[in-house]
C-alpha cells in the first residue's frame, strides 16, 4: 500500500514502534472485553485480582493509544515534509524541458492539491491504526472463545471483506480519473487569474470560459469524487449488514443447529457489537487512504516524469566564477515542438563564440528561436548535437554544467523577481543594492528592510529593473538579456544602451542582447540574426548594422 511505503521510507523503526504500541492498544482493549465477559457470566464473588488486571490493563490500554497516536502524528509530519521536499528537490533538479513540458498547472496540483491530500489522510492514520489493532485483537480473543464458532465467522468475514474490497477498487478507479482532471481544473485556474482583465473586458469571452472550460471541468470532478464518496457508502453499509449477520447467526443459527453454550454466544454478542465503532471508523478510513494513496502515487509520478531523462546532479557548494577566456558553441542543435504545431521545430546548427569585454545582440523575428539559443547558452537546455565548450574545455557531465550555469546572470523576458536578495544577502550587497535603487529611479517606491524588498507590486518596466539590480549584485562573467528594454520608456532605453551595457562592458562583462530596438544595434560589437533556428550569415549580420548606424 502506497501509505505504508511513505511511512516506512520516512522512519522504519518509528513506524514498527508504532505497530508494536498499537497492537498492544489492540490486545489490551480484547482483554477488558474478555475481563468484561468474565464478569458477566462468571458466578461468585468477585475478585479483588480481576479488579487490580481491569484497572492495569486499562491504563495499558489507554497509554499504549496515546503514545500510538503520538508516534504516528510525528511519523506523519515527517511524511508529509519528505515528500514535499522530495519533489521540490526533484524538480530542482530536473532538466528545465522537462519541466516545460509538463507544465505549471500539474506542479502546482501536486505541490498543493496532492500534498494536502496527503496531510489530511495521514492525519487520519493513527486511528486507522488503533481501530485495526483492536479488531485484530478481538478477533484472537473470538478464537480462543471457540474455534468452531470462529471459522463460520471468519467464513462470512471473507465473503464481506471481498465485496467491499471490489467496491473500494472502483472507488479507487474513480479517484484516479478525477486527480487527472485537477490538473487541467489548475490550468483553468491559471487562466483565470492570468486572463482577468480580458475576462472583464469581453462578455462573450467570459461566459465561454465559465462555460465551456471551468465549469464543466469542474463539474466532472464533483462527479468523480461523489461517485467514488458513493461505493465508499455502499462499502460502509454493506459491513453494517455485515455485522447484523453476525449477530443474527449469533443469537440465532448456532444455537439452534451448533449447540454453543451460552457463555461462548454472549462473549462473541458482546465483542462484535464493541467492533461496530472501530469497524465503522476503518471503513471510513479506507476510502480518506484510497485518496491519499491517488495523491502520493502522482507526486512519485510526477517525480519520476521530471527527471525520466535523468537528474541532474545537486551540488552543494560551488565557486562563484569570475572570469573566462572563450566560450564556444560548436553545432549545437535543439528539437522540440512548438505551440499549435504538429512538425518539430529544430534550431541550429549554431556556432558562435564569446569572450569578456564584448556585446553580442541576438536579433530575429518572433520564433526565430532566440530565447532556445539563450537557454542553450546558459546550459539551461541540453543540446541534442555538438559541443559547448567554456576555455577549451567540452561541458558533458551534470557536474560540469552545474559549474558552467554558474558564470550567467540572466533576465528572461518571463524572469521570475524574489521578494528577497536570495544568496546575496551580506551587508556589502545591501549597501550595494540602495546605491542602485536610486540610479534606477525606484528609491522612492521600493526599500530595502531586512534583506527583503518592501514591494514587488510595479509596474513590469520597474520589475524588470530589479531584476535587473539582481542582476547586477549577482557580479558574473556574462549576462544574458531577453528583451529586457520591452517594458522601459524611451528615456530609460537610452540609460539602458548607452550606460548601463557600456558600463558592464568596460567591467570585462560578456554581453548577449536579445533585443528588436534596430535604433540601437549600432552599439554593439557583433549582430547575431537568427532566422527559422540559423544563424543568418555574417554579411546579412554586418549589412544589418551599417544600414541602422546613426
Amino acid at each position: 500500500m502506497k501509505v505504508i511505503s511513505l511511512l516506512m521510507r520516512a522512519s522504519r523503526g518509528l513506524f514498527l514502534l508504532a505497530i508494536v504500541l498499537g497492537v498492544t492498544s489492540g490486545a489490551s482493549s480484547a482483554r477488558l472485553i474478555a475481563l468484561i465477559n468474565q464478569v458477566l457470566t462468571g458466578e461468585g464473588p468477585l475478585q479483588r485480582s480481576t479488579v487490580f488486571t481491569f484497572v492495569g490493563v486499562g491504563l495499558l490500554a489507554m497509554a499504549s493509544r496515546t503514545a500510538t497516536q503520538m508516534l504516528l502524528v510525528r511519523l506523519n509530519s515527517g511524511t508529509l515534509y519528505q515528500l514535499r521536499m522530495r519533489l521540490s528537490r526533484r524538480i530542482l533538479s530536473a532538466p528545465l524541458r522537462n519541466l516545460e513540458v509538463v507544465g505549471n498547472p500539474r506542479l502546482l496540483s501536486a505541490l498543493q492539491e496532492d500534498a494536502i491530500t496527503v496531510s489530511q489522510g495521514l492525519v487520519q492514520l493513527p486511528t486507522l491504526v488503533i481501530d485495526a489493532a483492536t479488531i485484530i485483537g478481538c478477533l484472537v480473543y473470538l478464537a480462543y472463545l471457540s474455534g468452531f464458532v470462529f471459522m463460520g465467522m471468519v467464513a462470512v468475514l471473507v465473503l464481506g471483506l471481498t465485496m467491499y474490497m471490489l467496491l473500494q477498487r472502483r472507488a479507487r478507479a474513480l479517484l484516479f480519473r478525477a486527480r487527472q482532471k485537477v490538473n487541467t481544473l489548475f490550468a483553468h485556474f491559471g487562466a483565470l487569474t492570468g486572463g482577468i482583465k480580458e475576462l472583464k473586458l469581453h462578455r462573450r469571452r467570459r461566459v465561454a470560459f465559465l462555460d465551456e472550460a471551468l465549469e464543466p471541468t469542474a463539474a466532472d470532478i464533483r462527479k468523480l469524487f461523489t461517485r467514488s464518496a458513493d461505493f465508499g457508502a455502499y462499502g460502509q453499509a454493506w459491513g453494517f449488514l455485515l455485522l447484523f449477520t453476525l449477530i443474527g447467526l449469533l443469537l440465532f443459527a448456532y444455537p439452534a443447529f451448533a449447540g454453543v453454550d451460552h457463555k461462548t454466544l454472549v462473549g462473541y454478542t458482546l465483542v462484535v457489537l464493541y467492533l461496530q465503532q472501530p469497524l465503522d471508523s476503518t471503513m471510513n478510513l479506507v476510502h480518506m487512504l484510497l485518496r491519499v494513496g491517488v495523491a502520493a502515487g502522482n507526486i512519485e509520478e510526477l517525480g519520476l516524469s521530471i527527471t525520466q531523462q535523468g537528474a541532474e546532479e545537486a551540488i552543494a557548494e560551488v565557486e562563484e566564477p569570475r572570469t573566462f577566456q572563450r566560450l564556444e558553441l560548436v553545432g549545437v542543435t535543439h528539437a522540440y515542438h512548438r505551440e499549435n504545431e504538429d512538425t518539430r521545430f529544430t534550431l541550429g546548427p549554431i556556432s558562435l563564440s564569446l569572450v569578456p569585454g564584448e556585446c553580442v545582440f541576438l536579433v530575429g523575428g518572433n520564433g526565430s528561436g532566440k530565447t532556445t539559443l539563450a537557454k542553450l547558452l546558459t546550459g539551461l537546455y541540453r543540446p541534442e548535437s555538438g559541443e559547448i565548450r567554456l576555455d577549451g574545455q567540452v561541458v558533458v557531465t551534470d557536474a560540469e554544467r552545474n559549474r558552467y550555469r554558474q558564470h550567467f546572470t540572466t533576465v528572461f523576458s518571463d524572469f521570475h523577481l524574489f521578494g528577497q536578495f536570495l544568496g546575496l544577502g551580506s551587508p556589502e550587497l545591501i549597501a550595494r543594492a540602495g546605491e542602485l535603487l536610486r540610479r534606477l529611479h525606484l528609491d522612492r517606491k521600493v526599500k530595502i528592510e531586512n534583506g527583503k524588498l518592501s514591494t514587488t507590486e510595479l509596474s513590469q518596466g520597474q520589475r524588470k529593473r530589479l531584476a535587473l539590480l539582481t542582476a547586477y549584485l549577482e557580479d558574473r562573467p556574462i549576462y544574458v538579456f531577453d528583451e529586457w528594454a520591452a517594458d522601459q520608456d524611451p528615456t530609460f532605453k537610452d540609460v539602458f544602451y548607452k550606460e548601463l551595457l557600456p558600463e558592464l562592458k568596460a567591467a570585462g562583462k560578456s554581453l548577449v542582447v536579445i533585443s528588436h530596438d534596430d535604433r540601437y544595434f549600432a552599439l554593439a560589437d557583433r549582430v547575431i540574426r537568427l532566422e527559422s533556428g540559423l544563424v543568418v550569415d555574417a554579411p546579412v549580420a554586418a549589412a544589418l548594422r551599417s544600414g541602422t548606424a546613426g
